[in-house]
């Protein structure tokens, strides 16, 4: 006997048994599928512009419930009140930072990276040029030192360690690496580590030449690839040519904050989503030096944000040093704008009894 154990009761509902065709008989034929089932993948990739409606609602949906959290740590005035500057580290891009050595490009990126922990993000940081002691030494002095505190304490240490634990991971290298070494760096911290934000410091330290322009075209193509499919944002900090005119009277900081100075392939900028430039005013280093007088509302140095594919404001960001927390501040009060710890000093430990 058959049994009824799998038998499902089907609806008795008028709209289940319609006919789909509301009674128009299939015109097309059965070679008119063929052909079209046997097209190349391209042509359906081109689609008619209705069938981007509900893609373009989800999208307008999500950019007006959107809230920018990966920022920088700037603002600047708008006409008269202060405001966030609208760029942000997107997951998905990848951002260029350039400048000349001693510009202060790694400085700057610390201070980034402060500002993004603070707000959630899972920061790695690939410097093969500095030591990883040297690169928290720096960070900590970003967070805790100032003008009446130029010491960094043993609680100050600890509060550090404590904020940051699993959310801040450095690769312990210091040395050149190949392109695909790199790339397999990444994804490890991508994926053992959650990074969401990711540093490379820098290009020229994953390529035998940086003026070699297929490798550095290979490098910079499959970081923009690795940062798209993993839905992470990568910054990756380049060089500038050296300018002969920086003692010259007519150097100007603003010009030397060009993307047009950065060395190396023009795919560099080409490729990147987002591009900075950092120029140092050396006239005003070698005024100091010579003791004259230096006009200190004009600033120590210039972030030029000269290419930002997804955002609307593209501009420069004047920018003064306070020497005693490295931190860039944007007036000559060279008051920083840094994160706090949130979490508390653990309480002393208490000495072990002895055994005897």
């Amino acid at each position: 006997m058959m049994s009824t154990e799998n038998i499902i009761d089907l609806p008795d509902l008028p709209d289940f048994w319609a006919d789909p065709l509301s009674g128009e008989q299939i015109t097309t034929s059965l070679a008119e599928y063929t052909e079209l089932a046997n097209r190349p993948e391209e042509f359906f990739l081109t689609k008619d512009i209705r069938e981007f409606r509900n893609d373009f609602q989800v999208y307008l949906d999500e950019k007006k419930h959107h809230v920018a959290k990966y920022i920088l740590p700037f603002k600047h005035v708008v006409n008269g009140v202060e405001k966030p500057i609208d760029f942000e580290f997107r997951p998905g891009e990848l951002t260029v930072l350039a400048g000349e050595n001693g510009s202060g490009k790694s400085l700057i990126l610390g201070q980034i990276g402060l500002h993004l922990l603070s707000h959630g993000a899972s920061l790695y940081v690939a410097s093969f040029e500095m030591a990883p002691v040297r690169t928290i030494e720096r960070m900590i002095t970003q967070v805790v030192c100032s003008r009446d505190k130029r010491v960094i304490e043993e609680s100050d240490i600890e509060l550090f360690f404590n904020e940051y634990a699993t959310r801040l991971h450095i690769c312990d290298l210091q040395r050149k690496v190949a392109p695909d070494e790199l790339l397999r760096l990444l994804d490890t911290a991508v994926r053992y580590y959650r990074s969401d934000v990711l540093f490379v410091d820098s290009l020229m330290m994953c390529v035998r030449d940086d003026m070699d322009k297929q490798e550095t075209d290979y490098v910079m193509t499959q970081l923009v690839e690795f940062a798209r499919v993993n839905k992470v944002h990568i910054v990756v900090v380049a060089h500038c040519r050296k300018r002969n005119d920086s003692g010259s009277k007519l150097y100007n900081v603003f010009d030397a904050a060009s993307k047009d100075s950065i060395k190396g392939s023009s795919n560099i900028t080409n490729i990147a989503c987002n591009v900075f430039v950092l120029a140092r005013d050396y006239s005003k280093v070698q005024k100091r030096a010579e003791g004259k007088d230096v006009d200190d509302s004009k600033p120590d140095f210039v972030l030029n944000l000269c290419k930002q594919r997804h955002g609307g404001y593209e501009g420069f960001i004047k920018l003064w040093r306070d020497n005693a927390s490295l931190n860039f501040c944007t007036s000559m009060m060279r008051i920083p704008v840094r994160p706090t710890f949130t979490s508390q000093a653990p309480a002393p430990k208490e000495e072990p009894e002895p055994y005897f």
